[in-house]
């Protein structure tokens, strides 16, 4: 009888329960970035100590920065194959309305130079992703 009720129970939760997926693979999850290079002069910055981390979740992406000094930012994206697209940038403001990034000096402390920024997905793996857009290349470890 025992056995009966638990199969109930657990048939009940698995049809109350909407199961929600995402196809981004490895890209979900909390990337702290670790390292800037700047193409044009091969110059490479060390960023692990600047607080930025992207979040990737479902269909948004955000970039934080955990020191304060710039405001958080939501992008949607699209990721196929070795391709990401971030586009639709908004400043995250819980206590009013999101406001439409206009202003892409606004992206830049994050390593995004345009407010539709494409990145040739050089690597990603369950640990380690590596971005190059025409400006930069990222280096982002996952937490």
């Amino acid at each position: 009888m025992k056995r009966l009720f638990y199969s109930l129970m657990a048939a009940v939760l698995l049809v109350s329960c909407e199961i929600q997926t995402s196809s981004n693979g490895n890209l979900d999850g909390f990337w702290q970035l670790r390292s800037l290079d700047t193409l044009a002069t091969g110059c490479s910055t060390d960023m692990r100590g600047s607080g930025i981390y992207w979040a990737v979740q479902k269909r948004l992406l955000e970039v934080q920065d955990k020191k304060g000094m710039n405001a958080c930012v939501f992008f949607r994206f699209s990721h196929t194959g070795d391709s990401l697209l971030l586009y639709e940038p908004y400043i995250d403001d819980r206590m009013s309305s999101d406001t439409k990034v206009e202003d892409v000096e606004l992206l830049r402390p994050f390593g995004v130079n345009s407010l539709d920024e494409g990145f040739h997905v050089e690597m990603l793996d369950g640990g380690s992703m590596v971005l190059r857009s025409d400006k930069v290349r990222l280096w982002f470890r996952k937490y």
